[in-house]
């Protein structure tokens, strides 16, 4: 299969790594506006190189593409691939602003292609093993936490206009495991903390906030997140209930889960780039997309989330979904 990349940056090289791996899979091409970041993948993975999506496509002819832009810039790569009838797997979040990930979603519906949206979480082994535990064992207390020291003179991470803020850029993927894990949000609430990291050309995002969530089946939740937890990141979600206790923690999300009957400890995979995206190649290669774990369609609702959340820390209202 031929594959390309929209989008160079950090996230696009883990996949292309990944890719290099697989035997049956070349990656052709990769566009990207920054030249230093295409000059590096260059020399890396050997690919072509092209400044705009339209000459990636007319050259490359790919078979499936993985777009990993950053949430302001998306909307030209996913249209094009819809156009032209190309599946494609796009990492998170898809977007900034829900109404271009809304209009994408319903084109994408009615093209019929395979996609993917990058919520690899849901592919690791602890987490499909609680989800199974979990229909049985609803749960009625949620915690979960994102929480990073500053990062520092990054060009559009901590800009909030551009990356929609950590609630859209990282704790989305908190959101959708909750999702995924506990089924849907009814309302969510949320507050904030500024004025501990000064602002900057770089920096003008919050610095702490704490959502907190009805689940439509009742359950409640509070997530925290944070770009000043000055120390070790801690990446953690808790799910409580009168017959289950699941901890998931940190990056790889490693997972304890315990009932009246048992406990387990499932390490989290450290190849889940891999596992994520071998579930979207098999899709395209066999046109079967049972595999796929979070189509475009669920990682809009998921985005939703986080759009309502800054809403909310805009109002100071709480937001029904």
């Amino acid at each position: 299969m031929r594959v390309a990349f929209v989008g160079a940056g950090n996230i696009a090289a883990q996949h292309m790594r990944v890719l290099n791996k697989f035997s049956d899979i070349r990656v052709e091409g990769v566009c990207d506006v920054n030249k230093n970041t295409l000059r590096d993948r260059q020399s890396e993975f050997g690919v072509g190189t092209y400044d705009s999506i339209t000459k990636l496509l007319h050259s490359v002819s790919p078979d499936a593409i993985f777009i990993c832009l950053p949430p302001h810039a998306h909307g030209e790569a996913e249209l094009a691939c819809i156009k032209d009838g190309i599946p494609f797997l796009v990492e998170k979040p898809l977007a900034n602003d829900l109404t271009v990930a809304t209009k994408i979603a319903g084109q994408v519906r009615r093209a019929g292609i395979i996609n993917s949206a990058g919520y690899m979480n849901r592919y690791r082994r602890g987490v499909r093993a609680a989800k199974r535990l979990l229909e049985k064992h609803p749960v009625t207390l949620i915690n979960g936490g994102w929480l990073i020291g500053t990062p520092r003179d990054h060009p559009w991470l901590t800009r909030k206009q551009l990356s929609g803020g950590q609630l859209v850029e990282q704790t989305t993927h908190i959101f959708d495991l909750i999702r995924y894990l506990c089924g849907e949000v009814a309302s969510v609430y949320c507050c904030g903390a500024n004025g501990f990291v000064p602002k900057s050309g770089t920096y003008d995002t919050d610095d702490a906030t704490v959502v907190s969530m009805r689940m439509k089946n009742g359950a409640v939740a509070s997530i925290q997140s944070s770009w000043s937890a000055g120390f070790d990141g801690l990446i953690y979600l808790k799910l409580f209930g009168p017959a289950i206790r699941v901890e998931f923690d940190g990056w790889n999300q490693d997972a304890k889960i315990i009932t009246e009957s048992s406990s387990r400890h499932i390490m989290g995979e450290e190849d889940i780039f891999a596992i994520e995206d071998r579930a979207f190649l098999d899709a395209v290669k066999n046109g079967d997309s049972s595999r796929i774990l979070s189509d475009y369609g669920e990682g809009v609702r998921s985005l939703e989330l986080s759009i309502a959340a800054n809403r909310s820390l805009e109002t100071g209202k709480p937001v029904n979904l």
